[in-house]
């Protein structure tokens, strides 16, 4: 099987996760200013779950907001949970929203 690939779809304001050009997961992404994204909601399609699109994804938002210079604000819980579990990430996450990240 192929991975996936991702893309941004700007007019959506979301991240894409595909399978042979077919969507398998979301991230919904709003910019904050020109230095944060916040990042809302996060899904895999119910026929694609269990095979790790919805991470996959997710570390892919997480390193384009590094690549781009941002911070983010994960009030997605999956955005979230990732976060606490891969803390090499943890530094992305403005400074005034990482109190939240505890609970």
């Amino acid at each position: 099987m192929s991975a996936p690939t991702f893309r941004h779809d700007g007019k959506s304001r979301r991240f894409l996760a595909e399978m042979d050009g077919i969507e398998v997961a979301f991230s919904e992404v709003d910019a904050i200013g020109p230095g944060s994204l916040l990042i809302k909601h996060t899904e895999v399609l119910p026929a694609h779950e269990g095979r790790g699109y919805g991470s996959a994804l997710v570390r892919y938002v997480l390193d384009q907001a590094r690549a781009q210079g941002k911070t983010v604000m994960p009030v997605c819980p999956f955005a979230r949970k990732y976060i606490r579990d891969h803390d090499e990430y943890i530094d992305l996450v403005r400074p005034d929203y990482r109190a939240a990240m505890r609970g």
